[in-house]
């Protein structure tokens, strides 16, 4: 399960970082899902089938700016349900792979200690 949390991660960094700069991070959710569906449907080795994903959008906590989106995808065997908060430090050029209530967690209280505990992370430049 751990694998496939990262490689959600790894996902939503090949999927902003494909064609946005740190001022275009905002998507709409119909495009971000498209983009998501169609990687999906091309890079099916990781056990997970993308179900929906939400825009995203910016956040300023302690002056750093951070993009924030969240991912539905699905096991393919199983059919369970995985949720992920995607948090990408535009600052620092990391994409963190969160669970949903530490994500919130993290926007509520700017706990970056949240981020290292991270599930996923990955260094990725959107400039």
């Amino acid at each position: 399960m751990k694998k496939n949390l990262i490689t959600i991660a790894t996902l939503a960094i090949t999927i902003l970082g494909s064609s946005a700069q740190a001022e275009e991070v905002i998507r709409s959710a119909d495009a971000t899902k498209t983009e998501l569906m169609q990687y999906w449907s091309q890079h099916d080795n990781h056990g997970l089938r993308a179900v929906d994903t939400t825009a995203t959008t910016l956040h300023t906590l302690s002056g750093q700016l951070y993009a924030v989106f969240t991912v539905h995808a699905a096991e393919k065997m199983t059919g369970f349900p995985v949720q992920l908060a995607m948090v990408y430090d535009v600052n620092a050029k990391v994409m963190y792979a969160l669970w949903p209530d530490k994500a919130t967690q993290f926007l509520k209280t700017g706990d970056r200690a949240l981020l290292k505990n991270a599930i996923g992370s990955e260094a990725v430049d959107l400039s």
